[in-house]
């Protein structure tokens, strides 16, 4: 199945609305839905997926984006959702697109009415379709999620709807005061890397750990000569960067994958953690339950198949005192498996693979590259 650990498709803002922060007041949702299920690899490299129901019954795969201003829905339902209204604008990161604004249809999860906007977005979402290996029909946004207390457990791999009012804020951890921007939450905090306090954008929709605005991305990869994925632009920006330490308010974490567009946390980081959204009263809590990032049983598998070469003095390329992490990203491709280790100048690249599920993992080749991704050499295999 094909899984990545980098999406880039988030923070789709309706550009008719305020840009100054907000904090009107919400009214919560009277009922509530039961627990959802949702999809294993959610923070593991995808999205949040859970199964929203339209009220002819049909069932539809939406994922949950706190970075979107209204819910949108595939262009494909078109047919079925009457006059057009008129036209919108979705902005993602400096670029723009025009939408359709429609009536919106009333949504439903299990046997609960949603609460959403009287409004929904249709959109062309083939692009997240094909990168998140399945198709998506919709998107949950916080024109809807704003009415709810969630709770996101992604050890049990499960969405809680809570009652605002009967919260054992004890047990939930650190409380963040939220405040809104194009009806997106955000909190005054650091960004992932720096002490600056800042406006941080809390967003689900964004699947790696986070990003940093340009200015203190670039100054963190000269800094810290972090090892830079993707390719450079202008002859200096770069799309992403790996973190293999980092401390955020007063925790430690490992092996971030931050981006290069602004100063933001995202789904992969939010995944380290109980995360409990209580958007009526305006307070996200997070109790951090794991430093390292998520990882499917595949990518596990596959990592520590690498170790065990490791271990073994067979894993060229590796210096033998290192005990850093086995991987610093995994890029699944069918049943292959590319693995990059940071060494500072260079990176170390493995590409293992199998036949099947049945079968065991073999290293196919390894090769080396310097900062700028250029191949420097083939390792040989012992």
């Amino acid at each position: 199945m094909p899984r990545i650990l980098a999406i880039s498709l988030s923070l789709l803002l309706l550009c008719s609305c305020a840009t100054t922060p907000e904090r009107s007041a919400i009214v919560p949702a009277s009922e509530l839905p039961a627990d959802v299920q949702f999809n294993k690899d959610a923070g593991r490299g995808n999205w949040l997926f859970v199964t929203v129901r339209l009220e002819s019954g049909e069932e539809l795969p939406f994922f949950v984006d706190t970075g979107v201003t209204l819910s949108v829905l595939d262009k494909s339902l078109e047919p079925k959702m009457g006059k057009r209204l008129g036209s919108g604008t979705l902005w993602r990161f400096g670029t723009t697109q025009k939408v359709g604004i429609y009536a919106a249809p009333r949504l439903y999860l299990g046997s609960t009415r949603l609460i959403t906007s009287k409004k929904i977005l249709l959109h062309d979402l083939k692009e997240p379709s094909a990168l998140s290996g399945r198709r998506v029909m919709g998107i949950l946004g916080m024109d809807c999620l704003k009415h709810y207390c969630i709770q996101l457990d992604f050890e049990a791999e499960t969405m809680r709807f809570l009652e605002s009012h009967h919260l054992d804020t004890g047990q939930l951890g650190q409380a963040f005061p939220l405040t809104y921007r194009w009806n997106c939450p955000m909190i005054r905090q650091s960004a992932l890397v720096g002490e600056q306090i800042t406006n941080v954008w809390i967003d689900a929709g964004y699947a790696k750990d986070g990003a940093l605005n340009a200015g203190l991305f670039r100054q963190k990869v000269e800094e810290r000569t972090l090892r830079a994925q993707g390719e450079a632009t202008n002859g200096s920006r770069f799309e992403r960067a790996w973190l293999p330490n980092s401390v955020w308010n007063g925790q430690s974490y490992t092996n971030l994958i931050v981006g290069n567009e602004s100063d933001l946390v995202g789904l992969r980081f939010l995944a380290r953690h109980l995360v409990t959204f209580d958007f009526p009263k305006h307070t996200m809590y997070l109790k951090q339950r794991r430093a390292s990032p998520l990882v499917d049983d595949d990518t596990e598998a596959a990592s520590q198949f690498l170790k065990s070469l490791k271990a073994k003095g067979r894993l060229p390329g590796w210096p033998e005192n290192d005990e850093g992490a086995t991987y610093l990203e995994a890029q699944p491709d069918s049943q292959t498996y590319n693995f990059r280790k940071n060494g500072g100048s260079f990176t170390s690249h493995y590409r293992v693979i199998r036949g099947s599920k049945d079968q065991p993992w073999k290293l196919k080749n390894a090769w080396r590259t310097d900062q700028n991704d250029r191949f420097v050499e083939e390792y040989p295999l012992r």
